[in-house]
């Protein structure tokens, strides 16, 4: 999903995704694959993180996306507080390929400044983002999300969100509605998939998203069921 939360993959840990994911506008229909994101849990409290993709775009040629580099940090436990939460500082910058020259990718350096909270009631789990994008060529944005999960069986779990970017908080701009799931396939392997739509209309907002991937986890320490990760691709962060 867009929306992270602020589970970790677990001590000397890795989530690694391989995906397709794709995002139509009124003006572009860019496309990524492989997409790949690699996770990596040092101590039980901090994510590393590196996620890049070959993008497809209306552009003359392909090439390689940017680079994205987040830490998060989960400061709260909701076995001992409560609640959950994180900060998830992420940095996207340019790779030396000229996609950004070429309009497949955005020129950078660019920050992602977010902090997660979620709570698990029984099977359920909601889960609310807040952060504020600085970027190096655009007007900055607020990004807020809010996700809800069911554990529907014991393999399967299903989400939804809604998902907003605006130059004022909470004020117009693209609005994503977005559904999704997570099927394990085995104990190291998950299906992640989902699909969403804009709910607002404009030349530069979102009419159709869609992601679909595998996640590999690795690591002698890993948690039975690990939180789950939100496969936000680099491809949506404007």
């Amino acid at each position: 999903m867009l929306t992270d939360d602020p589970g970790t993959p677990g001590n000397r840990a890795w989530e690694i995704n391989a995906a397709y994911v794709e995002q139509h506008t009124g003006q572009d229909h860019t496309r990524s694959f492989p997409h790949v994101d690699f996770n990596y849990g040092l101590g039980e409290h901090i994510q590393l993180k590196y996620e890049t993709g070959w993008v497809f775009a209306d552009a003359p040629a392909g090439g390689l996306d940017d680079s994205l580099l987040g830490l998060k940090w989960r400061f709260l436990d909701q076995d001992r507080h409560g609640l959950a939460m994180s900060v998830y500082p992420q940095l996207q910058v340019e790779n030396s390929n000229g996609s950004a020259e070429r309009g497949i990718a955005l020129p950078g350096p660019n920050l992602f400044l977010p902090f997660e909270v979620a709570r698990e009631i029984g099977s359920v789990k909601l889960v609310g983002e807040v952060g504020y994008q600085y970027f190096r060529t655009q007007e900055n944005e607020w990004v807020v999300g809010l996700l809800g999960a069911v554990q529907a069986s014991e393999a399967l779990e299903l989400m939804a969100e809604v998902r907003s970017y605006s130059e004022k908080f909470l004020n117009g701009g693209d609005v994503i509605l977005n559904i999704g799931l997570r099927q394990r396939l085995s104990k190291r392997f998950k299906l992640l998939a989902s699909v969403g739509t804009g709910l607002n209309h404009g030349p530069d907002t979102t009419s159709f998203i869609a992601y679909l991937g595998i996640q590999l986890v690795l690591g002698e320490d890993q948690k039975d069921d690990p939180s789950p990760a939100a496969h936000a691709s680099q491809l949506f962060q404007r």
